[in-house]
């Protein structure tokens, strides 16, 4: 059965007036939430995380793979505010493998929940949800084939 783990990066700093968005850090709040969704967050079995190269989205991956020394961190510029239809064809891209973890921006993210199991619920920044497909789930009928077997926002 594939998994698929969905997160939005971690809170991060608004611009400086210099700064380009593609460099903006964590705060340290979202530097403590990145850190607690990945205690809680269930990623048995994952080897693979795709991150946008973004330095949220990276510090964000950072944290997960800090606390599972097992994930592969797997930097992607293409996901750097990435929409519905580029997060699709990512996934096109890596459906070969059973367990796949995204962080990605929103709004991309949350569009891709919405497509791939029929839910809307926002995603917060660092939210996380794990969604589970049949073994005949076929990349090209994605649409609401998707259980969210896990969902959670930071604690605030």
């Amino acid at each position: 059965m594939k998994r698929i783990i969905l997160i939005r990066h971690a809170q991060a700093e608004d611009p400086l007036i210099s700064q380009k968005d593609f460099d903006r850090p964590l705060t340290i709040k979202g530097v403590s939430d990145a850190m607690h969704q990945a205690t809680k967050t269930p990623m048995d079995g994952y080897v693979h995380l795709y991150h946008s190269a973004a330095q949220r989205t990276s510090e964000t991956a950072r944290a997960f793979a800090n606390h599972f020394q097992k994930i592969q961190l797997h930097s992607r510029k293409d996901l750097y505010n990435a929409d519905l239809n580029q997060l699709l064809e990512i996934l096109e891209e890596l459906w070969e493998q059973e367990q796949i973890i995204l962080v990605a921006h929103n709004p991309g993210i949350t569009q891709l929940y919405f497509h791939l199991t029929g839910e809307w619920d926002a995603f917060e920044t660092c939210t996380c949800a794990e969604l589970i497909f049949s073994d005949s789930s076929q990349i090209q009928n994605l649409k609401a084939a998707a259980k969210t077997v896990y969902f959670a926002h930071p604690k605030y």
